[in-house]
């Protein structure tokens, strides 16, 4: 019994060996389908990897030639405004022209319509006259006893021979001809009073009647003067009913063709006297653009002196002390363009001096102390600093070492003279304090400076002297950030020796390429930003202080700084990551 029943113990487990083997047989066989599951996954992340990147590639690509795309239509469309804007200033300019065409036009019409109106004038009285001439003629009685009268000797109250006449026309005529050509020599054209009230482009009617009749008096009055022992003719005379047939007598004759030529230049030369020939419109036209050009200064030039005609008198023109600073400071200005700038300042006298202050240094207010205590360059040159603080009560003590820093530049430059008393100064001379106030510091992303810049005259010579201290204690930098930015700005101009050309030319060469990045502007930077993909952020930059040479001269400003100053997320790795390989690229091109 115990034999039988190890034996199908044995069975059994035999039973359980197999079955076990077969287990164990099939946990292989699916472990290695698991692997070979495994490594279908692992080649399908690698696929789909690959195809993300180049998704992401891809992308970026369409978001770069988007972005082309977006500047040159923004480009585009600024160039249509530019091209709106200059045609809406031409259709402007071409109404104003329009509106002043149309009222010099009306004026025009006007003087037209005013000579219309005085040629009827003067047309009624011709027929008046011819009337009264009709009317003498018929009046042979009298006519007749004029003539017997003349015959028997007895000389008529008021002889008035037809050969008389003549010569007093004649008499008129080459006077007013005279007189026409010396006002043409003059440029002066007599003119009523009443017209000349209203300018030279309107005339008054009253005015012309006015002196169209006293033309007519003096006409008469030289006619009635012309033979001797005959006394002049009054108003009494033509209004007597016993001396008009008597005075028109000698008028009944039909005159000759040339006396009616006589009397047309007459009238002819009294229009053109009173302003109404065509003659006066076309010197008016020739003389209007000169009037317009020259009206100003003829009318200054006119002030001091007596105006005939018009019975006043002007005072003499006294200029203001504002007129007479701007006149001094013109005239230094001539002269230092008349002394140039390079040349030795040893040579200076107290005027080159004076204008060398006010107009290179922009230092006006200190010109009293100069004038009275500087009398030459040597003498400036040989002034200590506590002499020259004296001799021109400099207080400011920016102001003195700019003074101080300018000074030397000109005894360095005496020393290597390129020229018989021409020297050479520095590339930092050229940097004046509006340059450095107004573009430099834009370009260093540091505008909200720009204004104590520019009231402590800081040029490029004080530029290159300052330091943290100066910096904080006497410009008002305080932070820490900003001066290290300021001091890497001023590290690139002594690399470029303060030259601003070298320094514009290699910016310009990088305006569309990653390269030559320590010469990058605070602009510039911004731009890289936006071309990495990171738009959203680049406007922190504004006024930042982040430009070329701080990125590439600061070891201690790395792609985590330039993350915090864009305000980059700290849980958004993926970005921080990309600027760091982006910056990388352009701090480390090797």
């Amino acid at each position: 019994l115990p034999g039988t029943q190890l034996v199908v113990q044995l069975t059994q487990k035999e039973n359980e060996l197999a079955r076990a083997k077969e287990a164990l047989q099939a946990m292989k066989a699916d472990r290695r389908r698991l692997r070979e599951e495994k490594g279908d996954l692992v080649s399908q992340m690698k696929q789909l990897y690959s195809t993300l990147d180049e998704k992401e590639d891809q992308l970026r690509t369409f978001i770069r030639n988007y972005e082309l795309h977006r500047k040159e239509n923004e480009e585009a469309t600024r160039a249509l405004i530019v091209e709106r804007e200059s045609s809406d200033r031409e259709k402007w300019e071409i109404l104003r022209r329009a509106r002043e065409t149309t009222d010099r036009s009306l004026a025009l019409r006007a003087q037209l319509d005013a000579r219309d109106n005085r040629i009827k004038e003067l047309e009624a009285e011709l027929t008046l006259a011819r009337q009264s001439l009709v009317a003498a003629s018929r009046d042979s009685s009298k006519r007749q006893s004029l003539v017997t009268s003349s015959d028997s000797g007895d000389s008529p109250e008021w002889p008035l021979p037809h050969e008389t006449v003549t010569a007093a026309i004649r008499k008129s005529l080459q006077n007013s001809t005279q007189h026409v050509a010396a006002a043409a020599q003059s440029g002066h054209y007599p003119q009523h009073p009443a017209t000349t009230a209203q300018g030279a482009s309107t005339m008054d009617r009253k005015g012309m009647v006015s002196v169209g009749h006293s033309r007519r008096s003096s006409l008469v009055s030289e006619i009635t003067t012309s033979s001797d022992g005959v006394r002049p003719v009054t108003a009494s005379d033509h209004s007597s009913p016993a001396r008009l047939p008597h005075s028109l007598a000698n008028f009944c004759k039909p005159p000759t063709p040339a006396e009616v030529g006589l009397h047309k230049c007459i009238f002819k030369s009294l229009e053109e006297l009173n302003g109404l020939g065509p003659g006066r419109d076309k010197e008016k036209k020739r003389l209007s653009t000169f009037s317009m050009i020259l009206g100003k200064g003829r009318s200054r030039k006119s002030e001091p002196y007596h105006h005939e005609g018009t019975g006043a008198t002007r005072r003499p023109h006294t200029p203001s002390l504002g007129q007479r600073s701007a006149v001094a400071v013109a005239d230094r200005s001539q002269h230092w363009c008349v002394v140039p700038q390079v040349t030795a300042m040893s040579r200076w006298k107290s005027d080159t001096i004076l204008a060398w202050l006010e107009l290179n240094m922009s230092m006006p207010m200190y010109g009293k102390h100069c004038r009275e205590n500087i009398k030459s360059g040597k003498v400036l040159l040989g002034l200590s600093d506590e002499e020259l603080e004296k001799a021109l009560g400099v207080a400011n003590p920016l102001h003195k070492r700019k003074l101080r820093l300018a000074i030397e530049d000109y005894r360095q430059a005496e020393q290597v003279l390129v020229g018989p008393s021409r020297c050479c100064l520095s590339r930092a001379s050229e940097l004046d304090h509006h340059w450095v106030a107004k573009t430099w510091l834009r370009d260093v992303g540091l505008p909200q400076y720009a204004q104590v810049f520019h009231s402590q005259l800081v040029d490029g010579r004080v530029l290159g002297s300052l330091g943290r201290k100066e910096l904080e204690k006497l410009l008002g930098v305080t932070s820490k950030f900003h001066q290290t930015s300021i001091l890497h700005a001023i590290e690139l101009l002594r690399s470029v020796a303060f030259d601003r050309e070298e320094l514009s030319r290699r910016r310009q060469l990088c305006e569309v390429r990653d390269v030559d990045t320590v010469v990058w502007t605070n602009q510039r930077v911004m731009q890289w930003v936006r071309n990495v993909d990171l738009k959203e952020f680049s406007e922190h930059l504004v006024s930042s202080g982040v430009h070329g040479a701080l990125l590439v001269l600061e070891g201690s400003f790395t792609a985590e700084g330039l993350a915090a100053m864009l305000k980059i997320p700290h849980n958004n790795a993926f970005l921080r990551r990309h600027l760091a390989s982006e910056l990388a690229v352009i701090v480390d091109p090797s």
